[in-house]
């Protein structure tokens, strides 16, 4: 009958320690995968002034990729509300930098054309020889 008894609260001290450890890993897991979407929004925070097209589109990429990883876990409010926050961080510089890089091709157009009406006022009014 003891061995029985030693058995069962073998048992049972392996399932709590079980349910211990994998709770410790969520609660890890979680907490290390916002870290890591605070970090990235830093980044991106501290760098998007200078994004190229590529730039972007990489960190579009590897934004996507973090916040999928976060939003397959069980969060709490708190989490969530910090979470969503740090997303409309990072997207609004994403909407800063797309701007910018809008308004520098539409410059360019514009410069391109300017030169293009140049070229086409100076072949017009030039005297024929």
């Amino acid at each position: 009958m003891e061995q029985k008894k030693m058995k069962w609260i073998m048992i049972a001290i392996t399932a709590i320690v079980a349910v211990i450890v994998l709770t410790v890993l969520f609660l890890t897991s979680t907490s290390s995968r916002i870290k890591k979407l605070e970090k990235f929004t830093t980044s991106v925070s501290e760098n998007y002034q200078n994004y190229s097209a590529s730039d972007l589109e990489k960190a579009q990429v590897k934004f996507g990729k973090i916040v999928a990883k976060i939003e397959k876990k069980d969060l709490s409010g708190e989490e969530e509300r910090h979470i969503n926050e740090l997303k409309g961080e990072c997207k609004g510089y994403f909407a800063q930098t797309k701007a910018r890089l809008i308004l520098n091709d539409f410059n360019k157009a514009l410069d391109e054309a300017g030169d293009e009406v140049k070229g086409a006022l100076k072949s017009l009014t030039k005297e024929k020889e």
